[in-house]
């Protein structure tokens, strides 16, 4: 499972959605771009030290992150 943040300009970040794959957390990230009426014209990634993915979608200081929950992690999300 995949947990996708946001984090704002002030550095604060905030769960926007899960997904099962990385492809979900991708589609995660755009339905949030276009609910706040966001046109990115290009996005790179790379992974964290603390092996998070950060994804920029053109924002000068606002970035998603993708943190995979390996199974025995895993919260309750019902």
């Amino acid at each position: 499972m995949y947990e996708v943040y946001f984090e704002n300009s002030y550095g604060e970040r905030r769960l926007i959605g899960t997904a099962d794959t990385r492809q979900g957390a991708n589609k995660c990230i755009m339905s949030f771009l276009d609910a706040h009426n966001y046109h990115s014209y290009y996005s790179r990634s790379w992974e964290t030290e603390d092996g998070e993915i950060c994804v920029d979608v053109g924002s000068w200081s606002e970035f998603f992150y993708i943190k995979y929950i390996p199974e025995e992690e895993r919260r309750n999300y019902a």
